[in-house]
């Protein structure tokens, strides 16, 4: 009788990686994402939407069909897919506010689709992460910040990278004679970024012809 001769294969180092594969073509055509019965979301800039906000557009939709998403939980493996990309990587963080997604331990792409290995949908991606089903909901009932944008009621229209473009008329901006070309740096003497501009403005710091000074105001 011939003995079987067993030897043990360690693997050192090896690190194997989710296939996408079905998920990208499950998903790639959704360049805008069904989310509701009467609302979509998109990346792609849009002449009528309700809002505008994090990277995306919500916009009006009559859908017959909308993609359900499901609750995951932090260490699965997760991808963040569009027409032409793919990122997979691992759940990193919970949501914890609209203006803190859900993070994935790579990049995400505005208004992507964020599944799981089994390609169920767990959110939509967003600058700086994703959004995760609650909060699906709470950006639809969401006030936009275009609309309700604090700096203009101030007098102050500004670029994405905080550049004053236009003052006013008869504005607490122009009173206080603060000029195109200045740039934003703090707001309430906190650092800030498109995704967390409070709306309730106590102070401005402003850099202005390198001069950095900051301004009091009661923006109610």
């Amino acid at each position: 009788m011939k003995k079987l001769l067993f030897i043990p294969i360690f693997a050192f180092g090896i690190t194997t990686y989710p296939d996408f594969s079905m998920c990208y073509k499950k998903y790639k055509k959704y360049s805008i994402i069904p989310i509701s019965k009467h609302y979509s979301i998109t990346a792609i800039p849009q002449k009528q939407y309700i809002k505008k906000d994090l990277g995306i557009y919500l916009i009006k939709a009559n859908n017959k069909h909308y993609i359900h998403f499901k609750k995951s939980h932090l260490g699965v493996w997760i991808a963040s897919i569009t027409k032409n990309s793919i990122y997979s990587g691992n759940y990193a963080q919970y949501q914890t506010s609209l203006n803190n997604p859900a993070k994935i331990s790579t990049k995400t792409k505005p208004g992507s689709i964020i599944t799981d290995i089994f390609c169920h949908p767990i959110g939509i991606g967003v600058n700086g992460g994703f959004l995760s089903k609650s909060y699906i909901k709470k950006f639809i009932k969401s006030k936009s910040i275009i609309k309700t944008n604090p700096l203009k009621k101030i007098g102050i229209i500004y670029n994405k990278n905080f550049i004053i473009t236009k003052i006013l008329p008869n504005s607490i901006a122009s009173r206080h004679y603060i000029q195109p070309g200045s740039k934003i740096i703090k707001i309430n003497n906190q650092n800030i970024s498109q995704n967390n501009i409070p709306t309730k403005i106590t102070s401005i710091t402003i850099l202005q012809q390198g001069i950095r000074f900051t301004l009091k105001v009661n923006n109610g």
